[in-house]
């Protein structure tokens, strides 16, 4: 009786054990075939016993099966453990292969010989080394980058296809997201996915699951009908492009979290097949990678730009604030020495002086606004304001300058417009940096035209000169601070415009530049509706 519960006990271990447990006889017919080989191998017992063991082998294993079976029959060695032999593959019944391992043993019953296996699919461990290694030289080629731009792309280049057929990688703007790097495993789409980007900041739907990272920083899964899910839920037409072209049957968005803070998202989608529980946690290992990279590229930039910025500060201090500390300088000690000037001539000199200093607090206003703006902390305090208000009380300033240089100044202003939430002081300074400008650059007799119009969503408000204009290839550089189109000739420090977009910006609107050579340029900013 005891020798027959333990023949029972260990049949049960066996039939429930999750290793495959196959059993063939000398001709390596199969014998027995466990609850573990049928989870294994997709075959049921059923179909499986009495079938030679290669419909388990790949294909271009089967012809050599035989002879080692035979020579391990002939060796007199009673077993192999598992760990001695090479890794092997074993197929499926739906023909998928999978490494393996594997233990072999035979034993005799009286003139026959019975092999059993013992079979071990190590396909998920071989994808844990697999990975554990791809995050290793992830790691490397990351810390390597320079740049944010640069790390960008090589997350998206290391994200496709390693774990997904596509991918979008965007920063945080405010309440919304830029995508920043894309790649597909089709060039087509991967265009489409690039021109994301280039539609500018995204405020995605509530039900988007990009607006759910932004209230709570966790992984969102889509496990199926993702296409459907994405386009009900986007407005913007360059994501809707992209989404009908890829049509991702399952999509994953993750966090990307550096210091306790939302610094992006990375966004990864597949055409076939869904994400696992096992892609979720290698995607969120390489989404932690993403962010530290991340946000180490955007220290390094931030670092590369004050030490620039700082170095641009020093000259342009130099150069603009020498010429009117020289000139006071120079009338002081004049006025010092010749205490025996004429009323008229002394007037005169204390003009000059009031004009440097006036100079030079415009520049110093300038230099704190842009340190302001680079510190976040430019503060704005929108009100309700009229339109033509704003423009009128703008341009006040600006007529002696205009009537000076014998410009003309048309203001022209749709009827009826809808306020505007503006800051009127801070909207006067940029407004006035753009007229400022086009006085600068426009010729004498010429006409300057400002003006406003409306649109469904906010107000456009323009400058039009018919100045030198500014060549295609320098346009991308008009909002950079310390620029000049001509550097040879310099009419201030070159800060206006760059601080112009940071109060546009802080509006909540946008700025461009339009401009042709020879034809003029025509600035243009936006302002949203009370």
């Amino acid at each position: 009786m005891p020798n027959r519960i333990t023949h029972d006990i260990l049949a049960e271990i066996v039939e429930i054990a999750a290793d495959a447990v196959i059993c063939m006889d000398a001709f390596q017919r199969i014998t027995f075939f466990n609850k573990g080989a049928e989870t294994i191998f997709g075959w049921t017992r059923e179909e499986i016993i009495g079938q030679r063991i290669e419909v388990l082998i790949p294909e271009r294993y089967r012809s050599n099966h035989p002879r080692h079976v035979a020579e391990f029959g002939r060796s007199g060695v009673k077993a192999r453990r598992m760990g001695e032999r090479r890794e092997i593959a074993g197929v499926r019944k739906n023909g998928e292969e999978f490494p393996a391992e594997a233990a072999i043993s035979q034993v005799a019953q009286g003139d026959d010989v019975v092999y059993s296996v013992v079979l071990r699919d190590v396909t998920a461990r071989k994808r844990f080394e697999q990975r554990q290694q791809f995050l290793a030289q992830a790691g490397e080629r990351l810390a390597s980058s320079f740049g944010s731009s640069e790390t960008l792309n090589q997350v998206a280049r290391l994200a496709v296809p390693t774990i997904a057929d596509g991918c979008i990688l965007e920063n945080r703007v405010g309440n919304g997201f830029l995508a920043g790097a894309a790649a597909h495993i089709n060039p087509g789409c991967e265009e489409l996915l690039d021109e994301i980007g280039a539609a500018g900041v995204r405020i995605t739907a509530k039900d988007h699951p990009l607006s759910s990272i932004l209230q709570k920083p966790a992984p969102v899964l889509l496990q199926s009908h993702a296409a459907e899910r994405l386009l009900e839920t986007s407005a913007n037409p360059a994501y809707l492009r992209a989404m009908k072209a890829i049509n991702p049957h399952s999509a994953l968005f993750l966090p990307l979290v550096a210091r306790e803070q939302l610094i992006g998202a990375l966004s990864l989608f597949r055409s076939k097949g869904s994400f696992d529980g096992d892609d979720l946690g290698f995607a969120e290992d390489l989404a932690r990678l993403a962010a530290l990279a991340l946000d180490n590229a955007r220290l390094h930039d931030t670092v590369r730009t004050s030490l620039r910025a700082r170095d641009e500060m020093v000259g342009v201090v130099s150069h603009d604030l020498r010429n009117p500390v020289a000139a006071v300088k120079m009338l002081s000690n004049t006025m010092l020495r010749a205490p025996e000037w004429d009323a008229a001539r002394m007037r005169e000199s204390i003009q000059l002086i009031a004009q440097a200093a006036n100079q030079m607090d415009s520049l110093i206003r300038d230099l704190l606004d842009v340190n302001r703006l680079d510190g976040g902390k430019l503060v704005i305090s929108p009100v309700p304001v009229d339109p033509s208000e704003l423009l009128a009380d703008s341009l006040q300033t600006l007529r002696p300058l205009v009537e000076e240089k014998v410009i003309s100044l048309d203001l022209q202003v749709e009827s009826a417009l809808p306020k505007v939430m503006a800051d009127r002081e801070r909207i006067q300074q940029a407004l006035s940096n753009l007229v400022g400008n086009a006085i600068k650059f426009s010729p004498t007799g010429s006409k300057i035209v400002v003006a406003a119009r409306g649109e469904p969503d906010d107000v456009i408000f323009s400058v039009v000169d018919k100045g030198k204009g500014i060549a295609a290839e320098q346009l991308p550089r008009v909002f950079d601070r310390y620029w000049q189109s001509s550097r040879t000739d310099r009419q201030g420090a070159g800060l206006g415009l760059a601080i112009a977009k940071g109060i546009v910006e802080a509006h909540g609107g946008r700025i461009w530049i339009e401009s042709e050579p020879g034809q003029g340029t025509a600035a243009s900013f936006s302002l949203p509706l009370a």
